[in-house]
């Protein structure tokens, strides 16, 4: 709910009276565009922060008044700034992992199943025999490489005959060599893994080497050591050179102790986590008591929160693993059976995964791609409003990015008053438009990516990168602002008639991705009280050509009135 009013009151009510001395403030920003996203007070010159927290927001003049004998003062330059970035949906142990331990096989640097072959050849000649290899492909790699194909189980295993291999092709889909499905325990007729990753079999039952969201069964991760100085340094390092001061970090249930040893250091954060937790695609796994899960009380809460938990209802649209009423359009070998995608988490699972989550007062995450996997959402959250209309946040993850009816969007925005709150990508607008016209045909395809849509539905979308390590580059939110305003996608410019403003942008990178991690309260814009956080930009994001908008950077991000990152 929007408050401007009373923020307008507690800004006058804390600039000082006549003849009254200020509280003297930690640091004092000044010389500054900021773009506050309060209606009530859109536009300032200078802040100053103690505490963490916007004390006061303003002209220089009105600041002046709080610099102290000990305040820093830092001269931004004349340049824009705007409220911190908040990334509303990212794997971030899974980046830095396979950022620096997987083979490269990601397009269009790696062109074809050729190179990507090569590349996993070099890596066995400097691996043992028997050590596990991690392969790298984007999402839709058989709608990118040349031979419109991603590798077989038999190139593998000709590349690695000694060695298991894992090729992920996106983050819902693998193809693993016969060293690797041995490994795993796979046979002629297996079906399911363990923890609910599917096997493609062929015609007499024999494993294809396509597992479609099994990597909760695929052993291997880094180190605890390596885990810890992940989140203590390499994610913020390089959220913070992206402008970010937020994330909602997607979590394994078995890196959870470690982030929690973090927690309770007493170092400063440099980056805001919000968690929710993982051990399954389709739920299972998770603790009976989620309260295990919960941050320890030295923990910095503003830093550092568990917020909920996540599952998967179906894979993505853009491998053809996204659960869709009607059929893919074509035929890949890597297709699961039936063409309609593949479901992990039928209603009823879903039903008690969304019940376990509201009766512990904790958000339930749930991943839906295709339209038949968002009905099975929907109807999961309207049943558990209709049972106990308590308010608490509830999120759809990917919420019509691929694909929307009209009555999914009008379900949608009578939920918006119960709390539900929507992740989008619209990152994926410059790289996966293509695939869906090819997986879906053009009728399907235009009803995804509407994101003005869904902001004139009031569903205020949250944006977020969905980084797992496989598109380095979508870090970059700048890009992903440029797409939504431009509209140009991998297909040319794409509906152009769902563009969206330059302000709009920012807000679904700020206060939306705020409120949709239930902290709109104390971030997501510039305003007394709430937490000092900005991003300082390159150049003024609303006054350039829409097209030069992916060239911005972040020059420095700012964590409670910490500079955390300058760019060199």
């Amino acid at each position: 709910m929007r408050n401007h009013g009373f923020l307008a009151i507690l800004a006058v009510m804390l600039l000082p009276g006549p003849g009254l001395a200020a509280e003297p403030a930690d640091v004092i920003f000044l010389n500054g565009n900021f773009t506050t996203l309060e209606q009530a007070q859109p536009a300032a010159e200078a802040v100053a922060v103690a505490g963490g927290r916007f004390l006061a927001v303003g002209t220089e003049a009105d600041i002046a008044a709080y610099k102290g004998p000990a305040t820093e003062v830092i001269d931004l330059g004349g340049r824009r700034v705007v409220p911190g970035l908040i990334d509303a949906h990212t794997h971030p142990l899974e980046t830095l992992w396979m950022k620096s331990d997987w083979v490269d096989a990601r397009y269009p640097e790696i062109p074809s199943v050729a190179v990507a072959l090569q590349n996993l050849s070099a890596r066995v000649a400097s691996s043992k025999p028997g050590d596990w290899i991690y392969v790298a492909c984007v999402s839709a790699s058989e709608n990118k490489f040349a031979e419109k194909r991603i590798p077989t189980r038999a190139e593998l295993d000709a590349a690695a005959p000694d060695n298991p291999v894992i090729l992920a092709n996106g983050a819902h889909m693998a193809v693993a060599n016969s060293k690797a499905l041995a490994a795993l325990g796979v046979k002629k007729g297996t079906l399911r893994l363990p923890h609910g990753g599917a096997v493609l079999v062929d015609a007499e039952g024999n494993p294809t080497g396509v597992i479609t969201d099994g990597f909760a069964d695929i052993p291997g991760s880094p180190a605890p050591g390596e885990i810890a100085g992940y989140y203590a340094e390499g994610i913020p390092a390089l959220w913070n050179q992206n402008g970010f001061t937020s994330m909602l970090a997607i979590t394994p249930l078995k890196a959870v102790p470690v982030l929690q040893q973090v927690s309770a250091a007493g170092k400063p954060a440099n980056i805001r986590y919000s968690v929710s937790v993982w051990a399954a695609p389709d739920g299972a796994g998770l603790p009976d008591d989620l309260s295990i899960l919960d941050m320890p009380k030295q923990a910095d809460p503003d830093a550092f929160k568990f917020l909920g938990i996540k599952a998967w209802v179906d894979g993505e649209n853009d491998c053809r693993t996204g659960f869709m009423s009607e059929p893919y359009q074509g035929h890949f070998d890597t297709d699961p059976a039936g063409g309609h995608g593949t479901l992990v988490t039928p209603q009823e699972t879903a039903d008690a995964f969304v019940d376990r989550a509201h009766a512990s007062h904790r958000l339930a995450m749930l991943h839906c791609a295709g339209d038949a996997a968002m009905d099975i959402c929907l109807t999961a959250y309207e049943r558990s409003i209709k049972a106990d209309p308590s308010p608490i946040l509830r999120r759809i993850e990917h919420f019509g990015v691929f694909q929307m009816n009209d009555t999914q969007l009008m379900r949608a925005q009578a939920l918006k008053k119960d709390q539900l709150a929507i992740s989008v990508q619209p990152i994926w607008l410059t790289e996966l438009v293509k695939a869906d016209v090819e997986n879906m045909g053009a009728d399907l395809a235009k009803t995804g990516f509407r994101f003005r849509t869904m902001i004139e539905a009031g569903l205020e979308p949250a944006a977020s990168t969905d980084m797992t390590g496989l598109y380095l580059g979508n870090v970059d939110p700048f890009k992903a602002m440029q797409a939504v305003v431009t509209r140009e996608s991998d297909a040319g410019v794409f509906e152009p008639q769902e563009a969206v403003s330059v302000e709009d942008a920012v807000r679904m990178w700020t206060i939306w991705p705020a409120r949709s991690i239930g902290e709109g309260a104390s971030r997501g814009t510039i305003s007394p009280g709430k937490l000092a956080d900005m991003t300082v930009l390159s150049a003024d994001i609303f006054a350039i050509p829409p097209d030069q908008i992916a060239d911005v950077k972040a020059v420095q991000t700012i964590v409670g009135g910490l500079v955390v990152y300058r760019r060199p």
